[in-house]
């Protein structure tokens, strides 16, 4: 069962569902050391591709089935039971497991420096596989968005931005906001897609959020306003739908205004109901 099959699909194909299949803890090869040479030896090799895309599915896969078993020993010390000593070191190592993935998935980015179609096909690969590896991904997203050989390259930069958000590491929120006031109105729109994925996060983190949005919002909203910026209206069709659903998902309301949301930002902001965890 492969975690990401749609990245076997031309480069064409959207990101791939939210809703990720159970996580299947594979056999083969039994070492992670083995998998992790195989595929650092792959990714040297020409015409390897599809085995790497595999072996990275595989690391994902192992990645989540570390955080099942973490999340299931979270829960054994929160009742009591079984050795908490002995839980505790299991956690630990499941933590240093999920580490190691990590590292070693960003060796596509080392490996493979130039930007062919098959390596541009290994990177959003690794791209994805760091947004379904919770608080290790943003660390490598933030790395790859970075990286000088993408600074034309504002889809992948958003693709990026947007797999921090499936990450569901909600410390990300402010790296999330600061990026609505940005250069190309494809990483503004990422980051709207990206703060969609935050409905869960902390009541305090979805009203900071809500703040930014309908501000910047409201902003863009005003310069399209001027017919003769083209430029603006251009910034303002691309970034609404994210920024609005995302607006939507952190506090449950349907508005369609970027001024009716202003409004009820206004009327909303102090009411504690409002921003409770939930």
């Amino acid at each position: 069962m492969l975690v990401l099959p749609l990245l076997l699909l031309p480069l064409a194909a959207g990101p791939p569902p939210t809703a990720l299949a159970p996580a299947v803890l594979l056999q083969e090869p039994e070492d992670l050391d083995d998998l992790f040479e195989e595929f650092r030896d792959k990714l040297k090799g020409k015409g390897e591709e599809g085995r790497c895309l595999q072996i990275l599915d595989e690391l994902v896969q192992r990645h989540r089935a570390a955080a099942e078993r973490i999340q299931e020993i979270d829960e054994l010390l929160e009742i009591g039971e079984g050795k908490a000593s002995d839980l505790k070191k299991e956690k630990k190592a499941l933590r240093k497991k999920q580490a190691e993935i990590a590292r070693v998935v960003w060796d596509v980015f080392v490996a493979r420096k130039r930007p062919t179609e098959p390596n541009l096909r290994l990177w959003k690969a690794a791209v994805y596989a760091y947004g379904q590896m919770g608080e290790d991904g943003p660390p490598y997203l933030w790395r790859a968005f970075e990286d000088k050989r993408f600074n034309r390259d504002v889809e992948f930069r958003a693709l990026c931005v947007e797999q921090v958000g499936y990450t569901k590491d909600y410390s990300q929120w402010k790296e999330l906001v600061d990026l609505l006031d940005y250069k190309d109105e494809g990483v503004i729109a990422a980051a709207g897609n990206a703060l969609a994925q935050f409905g869960d996060a902390p009541g305090a983190i979805r009203r900071d959020c809500v703040e930014v949005l309908v501000k910047r919002l409201e902003s863009y909203h005003n310069r399209a306003s001027n017919l003769e910026d083209t430029t603006s209206a251009r910034i303002y069709g691309v970034v609404r739908e994210p920024m609005i659903r995302a607006l939507s998902v952190l506090t449950g309301q349907n508005l369609r205004d970027p001024l009716d949301w202003t409004k009820w930002w206004n009327n909303n902001k102090n009411d504690r109901s409002l921003w409770r965890d939930r």
